[in-house]
């Protein structure tokens, strides 16, 4: 552990030494998502709800993807260029390495967007909490950590399962679009304003629904679930997908050859 925080920290001292990149590249992360916000919000306001859910019930959703995001990208941000790593042979560099490979990767760059995933994740959820009149108790607490961490698991098994295929596949990049980034757009809004069958994809197939539209309903006495115990299913999911993922990422890796660089 001491080890990995050293790294961590050698990467954050790294990225600072560009300053303006630095907070250039914050600042832009965090237009982005208040604008993608906005455009959500304006058409909420046009058509005053969406399937019944009102604009703090969506921020409330909202907050779950930007929280668990956070997470995922401060621990596995550089997974999503790991085919680059495969290509060039930097993973031959890492196998030879004191700590396991993977751990190793992970702490050789800080992508700073975690902290405006953090940042704007926790606003938006004490905007929404508080419009809705929500009171937190030490088991509603309790509930809205596992929320997170289930959501930040679900995230980062996406992100190991598709860094697996670079060990069979020349480029992932495509795969990286779709399913890191372009996928949580589904999520955006509560999964039942949409037609079958991708509420069932995306609850049983592609579970990424376990991010915010199921645990939300702990909190929110909303239509929309398959059956009533998916609420409490958040987290169990979460880590069943991701040591799943790191399975799969050890099959992956015994593939691998070396490109002799």
């Amino acid at each position: 552990m001491s080890r990995y925080l050293i790294l961590i920290k050698k990467s954050i001292q790294i990225q600072l030494e560009y300053r303006m990149t630095f907070f250039i590249s914050l600042l832009s992360m965090g237009l982005y998502y208040i604008v993608q916000f906005s455009i959500v919000g304006f058409t909420i306001m046009k058509f005053h709800d969406i399937q019944g859910w009102r604009l703090q019930e969506i921020a409330f959703l909202y907050s779950f993807v930007l929280v668990a995001q956070g997470i995922n990208t401060m621990i596995f941000g550089p997974l999503v260029r790991f085919d680059e790593i495969i290509r060039k042979g930097d993973w031959d560099y890492l196998l030879v390495k004191p700590l396991h490979p993977l751990i190793t990767l992970l702490c050789m760059q800080f992508d700073p967007s975690a902290i405006v995933h953090f940042v704007l994740g926790i606003g938006f959820f004490f905007y929404a909490a508080s419009n809705m009149g929500l009171h937190f108790n030490l088991i509603n607490t309790i509930f809205i950590i596992q929320i997170w961490l289930g959501g930040s698991f679900v995230f980062a098994s996406i992100r190991i399962f598709i860094a697996s295929i670079a060990f069979y596949a020349v480029s992932i990049e495509s795969l990286v679009h779709f399913f890191v980034y372009s996928s949580k757009e589904f999520i955006l809004y509560p999964i039942n304003i949409y037609k079958n069958p991708i509420p069932f994809v995306l609850t049983f197939i592609f579970p990424i629904a376990f991010v915010n539209f199921y645990p939300s309903h702990l909190f929110i006495n909303k239509n929309g679930l398959f059956f009533e115990g998916l609420k409490y299913m958040s987290l169990p999911v979460g880590l069943f997908l991701f040591l799943l993922s790191l399975s799969i990422f050890r099959i992956g890796s015994k593939a691998y050859h070396s490109t002799g660089t």
